[in-house]
C-alpha cells in the first residue's frame, strides 16, 4: 500500500518538477491542478461502489494502471498528453487512500487501536517517499533523454499494478473481506451515534480535513515562491528549507502515531497537530526576516510546520476507519477525501486572486481557517459520545 502511494504521488509530482523542461507555465499548472483534484474528487466520492464491485486489491491495482496510463503517454506524446495523463493521474488519486484503506482495516482488525493506528501513518509515508524519490530522480533522468523519466515512472507503476493483482490472488481471504463487508447496512439502526457519518466528531474531522488540506497543498507548491519573494532567500535556499520541511513532514507520517493514547481515538491529536501547523507557520509569515536574524529558529518552525501541515494524513485514515469499521472504511474515506479535495482545489485559486501577487494575506487567512477547524474539532470530539468509553 506505500508503494501504492508512492507511485500515485510520482505520478502527481512528474509534470510539476519537470515544468521548467516542459516549458509549463504556473497557470498552466493551475489549470491542470483543477481538472487533477476535480477529476480525483468525483473518483473518491465514487470509491465506495467501486470497491463493492471490484474488491480492495483489484481496485488498487486499477489505481496503479491508471497511473503507468498516464504517464505512458507522456512518454510517447510528451507535453500534449498532458490533460489526458492528469486526468488519469486523478482518477487514480481518488479512489487509491480509500481502496488502501478498507484493505488495511480488515487486513488489521485484530490489533489493537493504537498499534492499528500506527500502520496507516505508517502507509501514509508512501506520498513523501515518491514526491521526495520524484524530485531527485526525475530531473537527471530528463538530462539523459526528455521522455526517459515518464517511461521509468511508468515501469515502476505497472510494476506496483501487477504487484497489487498478485496480492489479491494470494490474499484472497482480505479481498473478499472488504466486498463482503462493503455489502452490509451502511450503519444499523441502533449504532452509537459517533459511529454515524453525521456524528459531530466525524463532522468536526471533516471540517479539519478541508482546512488542514489546503494548508498542506499550499506548503508543497506556493511556499518557495513566498520564501523567495518576501524571506529573501535565493531560489536554491528556498527549496532546501522546502526538502527540511517535506522530511519533517515523513518524520511526522512516521511518529505521529506513537503519540496516540491506548484507546487509538486520534480526533484529539490531530487538532492539536493542526494548532501546531498553525502556530509554526503564522511565526514564519508575520516574521519575514527570521530566517537571517535567527536561522536556528527558523529551521525549528520549518521542520515543525512540515511535520505538522504534512504529518497528519495517516492519523485521519486510521481514525475514520476506526469510526466507520471495515464495512465502511473504504466509503467513509472517499467521502473525506472529497472535502480534502475541496480545500485542494481552492487553495490554488486563492493564490491566483491574491491582490498584486501578495500572497501574505492568503497565508494567513489560511493558517487562521486551520486553527479554527482544529479548535472546533476538539469541541465536537469533546461533546461527542465517541469520548465516552464503550
Amino acid at each position: 500500500m506505500t508503494a501504492l502511494q508512492a507511485v500515485v504521488a510520482l505520478g502527481l509530482f512528474s509534470l510539476a518538477t519537470l515544468a521548467p523542461q516542459l516549458g509549463l507555465p504556473v497557470a498552466r499548472l493551475s489549470q491542470l491542478s483543477l481538472l487533477l483534484f476535480g477529476s480525483g474528487a468525483l473518483a473518491a466520492f465514487a470509491a465506495g461502489a467501486l470497491l463493492r464491485r471490484l474488491g480492495g486489491w483489484t481496485l488498487a491495482a486499477a489505481c496503479a494502471a491508471a497511473v503507468a496510463l498516464g504517464l505512458a503517454a507522456l512518454a510517447v506524446i510528451g507535453p500534449d498528453a498532458a490533460l489526458f495523463a492528469v486526468l488519469c493521474f486523478g482518477l487514480a488519486f481518488g479512489p487509491e487512500t480509500p481502496a488502501s484503506a478498507a484493505l488495511l482495516s480488515v487486513a488489521t482488525r485484530h490489533l489493537a487501536p493504537a498499534p492499528r493506528a500506527r500502520v496507516f501513518s505508517w502507509r501514509q509515508t508512501g506520498n513523501q517517499l515518491g514526491a521526495i524519490a520524484g524530485s531527485l530522480s526525475l530531473p537527471a533522468l530528463w538530462l539523459l533523454h526528455p521522455r526517459l523519466p515518464f517511461a521509468v515512472a511508468a515501469v515502476l507503476a505497472l510494476a506496483v499494478a501487477l504487484a497489487c493483482l498478485g496480492c489479491g490472488r494470494r490474499e484472497v481471504a482480505v479481498d473478499t473481506g472488504v466486498a463482503q463487508s462493503m455489502s452490509q447496512p451502511e450503519a444499523p439502526a441502533d449504532a452509537p451515534a459517533a459511529t454515524r457519518w453525521f456524528s459531530a466528531t466525524v463532522q468536526g474531522l471533516a471540517l479539519a480535513v478541508l482546512a488542514l488540506s489546503a494548508l498542506q497543498m499550499s506548503l508543497n507548491v506556493f511556499l518557495l515562491s513566498h520564501a523567495v519573494a518576501h524571506w529573501s532567500l535565493t531560489p536554491l535556499a528556498a527549496a532546501g528549507w522546502l526538502a527540511a520541511a517535506q522530511a519533517g513532514g515523513l518524520a511526522g507520517r512516521l511518529g505521529w502515531g506513537w503519540l496516540l493514547p491506548a484507546h487509538g481515538r486520534a480526533a484529539g491529536l490531530i487538532a492539536a497537530i493542526g494548532l501546531l501547523a498553525a502556530a509554526s507557520g503564522a511565526a514564519l509569515v508575520l516574521q519575514p526576516g527570521l530566517s537571517q536574524a535567527q536561522p536556528l529558529v527558523f529551521a525549528v518552525l520549518m521542520l515543525a510546520l512540515g511535520a505538522s501541515a504534512s504529518g497528519w494524513n495517516g492519523l485521519l485514515v486510521a481514525e475514520i476507519s476506526r469510526l466507520a469499521g471495515p464495512a465502511r472504511a473504504g466509503a467513509w474515506s472517499g467521502r473525506m477525501l472529497g472535502h480534502g479535495y475541496l480545500g485542494l482545489t481552492v487553495a490554488p485559486l486563492l493564490f491566483a486572486w491574491a491582490p498584486g501577487g501578495d500572497t501574505t494575506a492568503v497565508w494567513v487567512g489560511l493558517l487562521l481557517l486551520a486553527a479554527c477547524a482544529c479548535v472546533a474539532l476538539l469541541a465536537l470530539s469533546w461533546m461527542s459520545v465517541d469520548r465516552k468509553p464503550r
